[in-house]
């Protein structure tokens, strides 16, 4: 990599602390300086060093959202600890307000939320089923921040108030219905990274299907009326439907990077879905192989657990043909794929879990732990291990990814009832394939004024067609704060409008096709300083470095207050590094 850039987007010394990086100005592009930051689904591998590109195997966040259908909440789980981070209601459940029926203990009345669908941003949709013949309600809840609707400058949500991993209905924020409709409203939201809840559909729609497009976009199937609806992930509002799902049944659904919405049926049928065209392509018959449960994508392929038959069936879009290619049989309601490709199913009746290759080989098999149920949902986490959701035993198992050793049980709510994407593996793998890098800058001042961030001045940095590469910014005066501040994008090279001592920078990048990757080959932040002459690289001092950039800018057209032509003779040559040498801040001009 080069180690300087154009002048418009200077060459920045760097000033280390103890706790990184602190200083106005700094340009990344090294395998140490990207180090700096956090890389997510991103390397900087050879061939490729110096820069970051996406990575081939692409894993998900270290979150777990798991709906507890018996009591109408949603868990937030740390999948590195088992910790519970945050439960939030989703009905008037279960503490059994006046007028309504308290359903503790039954997956299938009330509200009953069950399917999860994570964005890229780590935030999740969730839909209540609605059991009790009401239209359904679809939440986004926030992974950090939130809306403030109380003004009190607080985010108010639920905690774990007793430092013992679980939250407790107590330590969650109520929820009742103000207005008797036993319908959830923005206006009855107390926890306040939930940020909007809508209702979807007709009464007793009964909404069995929720996904997450390639843009973001929310799906929702609808089980008794047999129809789809689109959301927008930024309000809930209604952009398309309903759109029919012919005679398949919505019971779960995944979007691949090709656009295209999968959707299982509780019986014998796949269904297919443009989603740029919102219209349906076809249902496809699997009888021969069984009664589809979960669904799962990965290898280009469409995999379907079965309740009745060999584990699961397998779909090839490119020749439009089921297949059975699991060496081992039983009934399964949960499946996943994880980032290597391999099929991890359930086993409904014995409370296990097999994982198989891509090629329908068992590559290991490992039995129920002590203390669990049956196996509703199998999950694969951001390390590559193994979660199952037991229903009735109300708890969550943990499998090692690489041989299924057993590392444990986990507390959850009553009725834990997802199998959907509750980590996010399919959205980072398949429908979105991303990566990110991330990095906080401390200026040192208070009220620091950003002025620009530029990125790609060298010639490895690219965007073939079908990527892209998007930097977004936030900051504040204390480091703490910014999770709360809101990222805005940046264009490169553009004055920047914020201030704060510290500012976070993300840069995301995306792929249309799993094999091609944008290259991010330098990035530099700076802040506004006053152009000095002879501060080449604007560090605030004079020193060697401001010498090499004057010698190799020799022979150029100086732009506007121009720091390289130091006497301001309309020139760039040997006299301004003369007049720079003799104005050193550095003894013999030393770095």
């Amino acid at each position: 990599m080069s180690a300087t850039v154009a002048l418009g987007v200077a060459l920045l010394s760097p000033t280390l602390g103890a706790a990184g990086f602190i200083g106005a100005n700094k340009l990344y592009t090294t395998d140490a300086d990207f180090d700096r930051g956090t890389l997510f689904n991103v390397n900087y591998d050879a061939p490729g060093s110096n820069q970051l590109q996406i990575s081939a195997q692409r894993t998900t966040l270290p979150t777990m959202w798991i709906a507890n259908a018996g009591e109408d909440t949603v868990s937030k789980i740390d999948t590195a600890t088992g910790r519970e981070l945050a439960r939030y209601r989703t009905g008037f459940g279960p503490a059994g307000q006046t007028g309504h029926v308290n359903h503790l203990g039954n997956a299938y009345a009330g509200a009953a939320p069950s399917r999860t669908a994570v964005d890229t941003d780590g935030n999740v949709y969730i839909a209540n089923r609605r059991f009790d013949g009401r239209r359904v309600e679809v939440f986004k809840i926030l992974a950090s921040g939130g809306i403030d609707r109380n003004l009190n400058g607080v985010i108010d949500t639920s905690s774990d108030l007793d430092n013992n991993g679980v939250i407790s209905v107590a330590e969650t924020r109520p929820l009742g219905d103000l207005d008797g409709d036993n319908q959830v409203d923005v206006a009855e939201l107390t926890d306040e990274r939930i940020e909007w809840v809508v209702q979807v559909g007709p009464a007793n729609g009964l909404g069995r299907s929720l996904c997450r497009d390639g843009d973001g976009n929310i799906w929702v199937g609808m089980f008794n009326s047999l129809q789809y609806y689109k959301l927008a992930p930024d309000d809930g509002a209604l952009l398309a439907g309903p759109i029919s799902s012919g005679s398949n049944s919505p019971y779960g659904c995944l979007v691949d990077g090709n656009g295209t919405l999968w959707g299982a049926s509780l019986g014998s049928t796949l269904l297919e879905l443009n989603t740029s065209t919102n219209a349906l392509v076809n249902v496809w018959s699997h009888a021969a192989f069984g009664s589809d449960y979960g669904i799962a994508i990965g290898n280009n392929r469409v995999y379907q657990a079965l309740s009745s038959g060999c584990s699961f069936v397998t779909f090839n879009p490119a020749t439009d043909t089921f297949s059975s290619i699991a060496s081992a049989c039983f009934a399964a309601l949960g499946i996943a794929v994880d980032s290597g490709g391999n099929i991890v199913a359930g086993n409904w009746g014995s409370g296990g879990v097999t994982k198989f290759s891509p090629a329908g080989a068992v590559l290991w098999s490992a039995p129920a732990q002590p203390g669990t149920g049956e196996v509703r949902g199998v999950q694969v986490d951001a390390a590559g291990d193994v979660w199952l959701i037991h229903r009735t035993s109300a708890n969550l198992s943990k499998y090692r990814g690489t041989n299924g050793a057993a590392l444990g049980v986990f507390p959850i709510g009553n009725q834990p009832y997802t199998y959907s994407d509750a980590t996010g593996i399919s959205a980072f793998s398949t429908t979105n394939p991303l990566g990110r890098w991330t990095v906080v800058q401390d200026s040192g001042t208070a009220g620091n004024v950003w002025d620009r961030i530029a990125w790609n001045s060298e010639a490895q940095g690219s965007e073939p067609a079908g990527t892209s590469i998007q930097v977004e910014a936030r900051t504040a005066d204390l480091e703490a704060n910014l999770a709360s501040a809101t990222f805005a994008p940046v264009t490169n090279g553009a004055a920047l409008t914020q201030v704060g001592r510290f500012i976070e920078v993300r840069a995301t990048l995306r792929t249309d096709d799993a094999a091609v990757t944008p290259v991010l080959s330098d990035l530099l932040v700076a802040t506004r300083v006053t152009v000095t002459a002879c501060d080449v690289d604007r560090d605030s001092d004079i020193d060697s470095a401001d010498l090499l950039l004057i010698r190799q800018g020799a022979g150029q057209t100086p732009t506007a207050s121009d720091p390289r032509d130091a006497n301001n003779d309309g020139r760039i040559n040997v006299a301004d590094t003369r007049y720079c040498t003799l104005r050193c801040t550095r003894a013999s001009c030393a770095q």
